[in-house]
């Protein structure tokens, strides 16, 4: 087969998979509920805990890691494709979490595709995100703002490790994703009737629209 299209078809996977989202299938099929539309409208593992069972959160946490993680960037070695493709197609599984052509561009934040991406192309950088956003939830008992640090200094990360150019750029388009999801949330429009920049402010700080995380995360409808 063509490399060209080897690449084609892996990009298609990647962004297809990511795509499929299980927290929304889960939502649906054992409560009956559309995440978009409850709690923080967020369709992602965190939502499925608060509104559909903590233990629901088992079948989607491994699925959204290993399957739309990995295999992405799996499949692409196996196919001895560069390791620009590799990284294209991990990006592209975390773009098609966020923003999935099945849900309308809306989706999850992206964190357990996130993880599984790493294991695959980074692993360095995530045990050093690991140990620097669980310090700091420690110590703050704010994960968002520390998981935020961590994405934003994985670039720094890849640098320390003397780590090849395409990685840093890989590590930094991480942090962009990040960045763009938490500030478009699933709407850009504001419900919350806080002023435009406290809104962006909260969720780039607290991926969250209002500071209170309880009120947020616990609503009914969105």
């Amino acid at each position: 087969m063509d490399d060209s299209l080897k690449i084609a078809l892996v990009l298609a996977y990647a962004y297809l998979l990511g795509s499929i989202n299980a927290s929304y299938v889960v939502g649906r099929l054992v409560k009956g509920i559309d995440l978009r539309r409850v709690g923080s409208g967020n369709v992602g593992a965190s939502n499925v805990w608060y509104h559909v069972g903590k233990y629901w959160i088992l079948p989607v946490g491994p699925f959204d890691l290993f399957v739309k993680g990995m295999t992405p960037v799996l499949i692409a070695r196996a196919q001895d494709l560069d390791l620009s493709v590799q990284i294209l197609a991990a990006l592209l599984a975390i773009v098609g979490h966020n923003w999935s052509l099945f849900l309308g561009l809306k989706g999850g934040r992206g964190v357990a595709p996130t993880v599984g991406t790493l294991l695959a192309l980074g692993r360095l950088e995530l045990a050093a995100f690991i140990v620097l956003a669980t310090a700091g939830w420690q110590l703050s008992h704010s994960s968002a703002i520390w998981v935020l640090t961590g994405y934003v200094l994985l670039p720094a990360f890849a640098l320390w490790f003397d780590r090849p150019t395409p990685i840093v750029l890989f590590m930094l388009g991480l942090a962009l994703i990040t960045i763009v999801k938490r500030l478009a949330s699933n709407s850009l429009s504001n419900n919350a009737g806080v002023p435009f920049l406290q809104l962006m402010l909260n969720r780039l700080l607290f991926d969250r629209d209002i500071r209170d995380n309880e009120e947020w995360v616990k609503r009914s409808s969105v």
